[in-house]
């Protein structure tokens, strides 16, 4: 389904350009747009990844990381990678105070997972092991895919929407048009119940993932993320919602973190697991 909504993306696209330069030069015109739109695709389908984690201005860590927190965050995501049976991605960290993170790549080989200073900061060992579990079940599951393209594609056409309407004074108003109508595309409450769920098996504890997105959401509330706020067709790609909560409507990218909470709590229940032993332990 991932892979079916980036192509139907991609189309979408493809005729909004088409659709302007015939409007503007006529045949002539369509022609030319539409060999504008296939670079375009070509470009997004390789560099989508790269974007996103520009835009975050993400910076890749390994194993030799002067922090001992972000040698052990590469460790759990390297253990959960081979308890997973896949390639462990390459890893990002970015500097927000607001917990969260994220899963880009056109396939399992060349993926990326990116999580900021703030989720390690606030989040136990255990409860960021579960995180990274869900992100793993999103790159495993190919949404990574979509994912990627439409917080990429999102991005250059606000980017193009402010250059376009900026003179007329619409560039804003524009820009959320194009926020909400990706937004609306990509999201998909379904495609994260199913990211925890896999997630809980990867990583074996379902209560320790209940609890990170418990701490994730509450502290969205008061730590902003500037930039799914700018641009919040972003917002789908985040394990949270990182919108604040002024800003959530009843089309939010994301299903209600209570009903992920409850959903996890029963799944632990049905294969009778506990949380970790001590999930206060940190890094």
């Amino acid at each position: 389904m991932s892979y079916l909504r980036a192509t139907l993306f991609m189309f979408f696209i493809h005729a909004i350009f088409a659709g302007i330069g015939w409007a503007i030069y006529g045949n002539q015109g369509a022609v030319i747009a539409t060999a504008i739109a296939l670079l375009f695709h070509i470009a997004v389908f390789w560099k989508a990844d790269s974007l996103v984690l520009r835009a975050h201005k993400a910076q890749e860590v390994d194993e030799n990381h002067p922090s001992p927190m972000v040698r052990s965050f590469v460790k759990e995501c390297r253990d959960l990678s081979f308890n997973a049976g896949m390639i462990c991605p390459r890893l990002f960290i970015m500097d927000a105070h607001q917990p969260n993170a994220f899963a880009v790549g056109r396939d399992a080989l060349h993926a990326s997972i990116a999580v900021t200073n703030g989720l390690l900061m606030t989040l136990s060992r255990a409860e960021t092991r579960a995180v990274i579990a869900h992100e793993l079940a999103h790159v495993k599951r190919g949404d990574s895919l979509s994912m990627g393209i439409a917080s990429a594609v999102s991005g250059l056409l606000n980017r193009l929407t402010w250059i376009i309407f900026a003179p007329i004074g619409l560039s804003a108003i524009s820009s959320r048009f194009i926020s909400r109508t990706v937004a609306l595309i990509f999201a998909s409450k379904s495609r994260e119940h199913a990211a925890d769920r896999d997630g809980a098996k990867i990583c074996g504890k379902p209560l320790d993932l209940a609890a990170a997105l418990e701490k994730i959401d509450r502290n969205t509330v008061s730590l902003l993320n500037p930039i799914a706020e700018k641009n919040p067709a972003t917002a789908h790609i985040y394990v949270v919602d990182p919108l604040h909560a002024s800003k959530r409507t009843h089309r939010s990218s994301h299903p209600a973190t209570e009903k992920r909470i409850a959903r996890l709590r029963r799944q632990a229940e049905d294969n009778n697991i506990s949380s970790t032993a001590k999930p206060e332990t940190r890094y």
